[in-house]
């Protein structure tokens, strides 16, 4: 059975506390804050932005991107999850498109991967310029950092461009803006089969979450740290944290697996502004969603009880 809006809402809830609460290096999470950003702060996100993903029928994409922002800045002050709603807002749209055409049910995960990255496309290039004047006001509501520095299509100005023009603007320095207009094709094509090969290699869900971000930001380099150190640095991060995929490989203990994520995470934190790879936490949050959308309820189920540590091992 399709999922409701209710159990979609539930769905970004269930993904943005995931993300946050699982020990990624460089991110906050439990027990690791920054100055102005801490644990707490991502827990009343997740809880904020439920309304914003109701009635989804009657809602542009813009719109949820905007209500969910306000609903965050009712609680908070900080900007926490304006990338997370850049994200999974194309994909729940798609995702109802497909259920009023009676598209989702018995269709196999596979099939429905497909269909529903078709159908994000499709969302993405009807995006409309209503969409793009919403979508900037959660911008500059959101007070996201760096965002405003650009020639054309400022997000202070009033740009007579749809949202996916503005997003095609923006593609080369900035990594949601580039998903916007490449179908999603980080989303779907590299990170959902590695989070769901990470899933059947790891006997804590914690962990399949860890080594899938570990990945992504491998392959793909943080747009977060490439706006506040450089594309260059960026680059940089993304090699060290292929050097330690290459030594996590040998390691089955998984005591001395944390132990080396540790010291990567206690470099990221070592610098006087941080190294915080906030946009590939962005994209945990929605491969988790999508996972979510692809394989129901029962997903959830599977890792609220997730079976134990065996041993020790991984």
């Amino acid at each position: 059975m399709p999922l409701s809006d209710i159990e979609i809402a539930q769905a970004v809830q269930i993904a943005s506390l995931l993300e946050a609460s699982t020990a990624k290096p460089g991110n906050v999470y439990p027990n690791k804050s920054f100055k102005d950003l801490n644990y707490h702060h991502f827990l009343y996100s997740s809880a904020a932005v439920f309304p914003a993903f109701l009635n989804l029928e009657h809602k542009l994409v813009g719109e949820i991107i905007l209500k969910g922002v306000k609903e965050t800045h009712s609680f908070i002050r900080t900007n926490t999850n304006l990338g997370i709603l850049l994200l999974t807002s194309p994909l729940a749209a798609a995702y109802v498109s497909l259920r009023q055409k009676n598209l989702i049910s018995g269709k196999s995960e596979e099939e429905l991967r497909k269909i529903l990255q078709q159908e994000v496309s499709a969302v993405l290039k009807k995006l409309s310029k209503k969409d793009a004047e919403l979508a900037y006001q959660a911008i500059n509501h959101s007070k996201a950092g760096n965002l405003d520095k650009v020639e054309e299509g400022d997000i202070k100005d009033q740009v007579d461009l749809t949202l996916y023009q503005a997003m095609e603007l923006a593609q080369s320095r900035d990594q949601i803006a580039a998903e916007y207009v490449s179908n999603f094709g980080l989303t779907f094509d590299f990170a959902y089969p590695v989070f769901k090969k990470n899933q059947n290699k790891f006997t804590r869900i914690e962990d399949a979450v860890i080594q899938s971000y570990l990945e992504i930001l491998a392959e793909y380099p943080d747009s977060l740290i490439a706006r506040k150190w450089g594309y260059d640095f960026a680059a940089v991060i993304s090699q060290k944290t292929n050097n330690l995929l290459e030594k996590l490989k040998n390691i089955k203990d998984r005591q001395l697996r944390e132990k080396e994520i540790r010291k990567f995470d206690d470099y990221l934190r070592s610098k006087d502004k941080k190294i915080n790879p906030g946009t590939t936490a962005d994209f945990i949050a929605a491969v988790i969603f999508l996972t979510i959308l692809i394989s129901g309820k029962k997903i959830i189920n599977n890792w609220a009880n997730w079976g134990g540590i065996k041993n020790g091992s991984i």
